[in-house]
């Protein structure tokens, strides 16, 4: 159960821009209603999800066909953008830098390693 001091603060995050007093919501159930552009959050396991992109998902649904629970989240996976292949001169930079990077972390361990020794001494 969402707690009414936290309703009472709640404003609709795309219509709070205009003003404090816009974007004020009412509670319906599992979900609250911004007054302003009619989009719909859903409360799920009593935490009101107060994204746009939610509050967009369900606006074109009217409020009496809201569902009495809220489907799950929508999970969207991103595209993959294509990798242009490395060219010759590319590759063999990458692969001095990691060789360099090799080399300085060895350095480093056997730094580590021979003060430690000078310690036990």
């Amino acid at each position: 159960m969402v707690s009414q001091e936290l309703l009472d603060i709640l404003r609709c995050p795309n219509c709070v821009r205009d003003g404090p007093d816009a974007g004020q919501l009412e509670h319906a159930g599992s979900w609250l209603i911004c007054q302003d552009c009619e989009r719909k959050y859903p409360i799920r396991d009593d935490i009101p999800v107060m994204l746009i992109e939610e509050g967009d998902r369900f606006r074109s649904i009217p409020r009496q066909e809201l569902p009495e629970i809220p489907p799950p989240e929508e999970r969207r996976l991103l595209p993959l953008t294509p990798v242009a292949p490395l060219r010759l001169e590319q590759r063999q930079q990458l692969i001095l830098a990691l060789l360099g990077l090799a080399i300085g972390v060895g350095l480093v361990a056997l730094l580590v390693a021979w003060l430690r020794g000078r310690e036990a001494d």
